[in-house]
């Protein structure tokens, strides 16, 4: 019929009106995929160094002798670093001392400021001597090691009610005197988190969230406080498998690196077939934040290695899906970029 004819007459356009339109669509995403496309020489500052996924913490408080005798050996045998809050004047210390200022830090552990003594703080001038102890042998394990930090952890020690007596505002002072930065608070392995699952939840919640977390130990297989080695051991291992995506640092490190990153800007200088040029600058205190940041910079698809060139510094990396993936240091020379076979 008439009717029957004129319906099939406008349900084709329709169709038709439909598909010009999802064709107009697709042109339209493939025009705004185009233009904003990434020329070469555009960077990004990775949100954590080396472009891992999350930072990570292993700490270890109270100069334990099983941090000597059972830490230290399974952080070396997967090459892990893990962060020791010293007390010096301690006894356990004393025990170990060439173990402490030698053999760890020839391994790659980082040393932090838990107190002179763990005997807490009877008022303000007893935390500054405490501290300034503590720091002083900080300092000279740092030199004996060709390093000059400018910065150190600080743990508070846990003391009996009565044993600090400086308040919040007046410690916040002390620390950042002494060139000092106070831990997060962290889960103790055996007080919060029990055993192996629990701590590697700890792992899994970085690894989802791409933010900092820590494991923090007392005595390791003995002890006090004292967590089971195998527990320890799994941990560790769970970690070493997850390494690709973690980098396992310190707590300055990290503040070092959200500090220069929250205040870093990258200048594409020149970019072409041959040479890329990018100037990497952050208003942070070049002198307390002098460590480097990681680049991710988009090179030609044509450059299969890459030389990186900042001042008197080079290296050649591999680019991959015209990336490619470096350090350099705010505030520096340029960065030049340019292809290698």
């Amino acid at each position: 019929s008439a009717m029957a004819s004129e319906l099939t007459h406008r349900n084709l356009l329709l169709r038709s009106a439909i598909g010009w339109k999802a064709v107009a669509l697709l042109l339209l995403a493939l025009l705004v995929t185009r233009s904003t496309a990434a020329e070469p020489g555009a960077t990004q500052v990775a949100a954590w160094k080396d472009d891992k996924r999350a930072p990570f913490v292993l700490m270890f408080d109270d100069s334990m002798p099983s941090h000597v005798k059972t830490v230290l050996p399974e952080l070396a045998k997967r090459k892990l670093v893990g962060v020791f809050y010293i007390n010096p004047g301690s006894g356990h210390y004393g025990a170990n001392k060439r173990a402490w200022e030698k053999d760890m830090p020839a391994a790659g552990m980082v040393l932090a400021n838990h107190t002179f003594t763990h005997k807490g703080a009877a008022d303000v001038a007893n935390l500054e001597e405490e501290i300034t102890k503590c720091n002083d042998v900080l300092d000279k394990i740092a030199a004996d090691a060709g390093q000059k930090p400018t910065l150190h952890s600080f743990g508070r020690p846990g003391v009996p009610q009565g044993k600090w007596n400086v308040k919040d505002k007046e410690l916040e002072a002390v620390l950042k005197k002494h060139r000092l930065v106070m831990r997060p608070n962290v889960p103790f392995a055996k007080i919060n988190l029990k055993d192996a699952s629990a701590m590697i939840s700890r792992v899994e919640k970085a690894l989802d969230s791409g933010k900092p977390d820590a494991v923090a130990f007392h005595g390791v297989g003995g002890e006090w406080l004292s967590i089971d080695t195998p527990e320890f051991i799994a941990l560790l291992d769970f970690i070493d498998k997850k390494r690709e995506r973690l980098w396992i640092t310190d707590p300055i490190s990290i503040h070092k690196y959200e500090m220069e990153r929250d205040a870093a800007k990258v200048e594409v200088i020149e970019a072409n077939g041959q040479q890329i040029r990018l100037r990497l600058t952050s208003s942070a205190d070049a002198k307390v934040y002098d460590e480097p940041l990681t680049l991710v910079s988009q090179v030609p698809a044509s450059w299969k290695n890459v030389k990186v060139t900042q001042g008197k510094q080079s290296t050649t990396v591999a680019a991959s899906g015209g990336k490619v993936e470096y350090d350099a240091h705010p505030g520096g020379e340029p960065i030049v970029l340019e292809p290698r076979p």
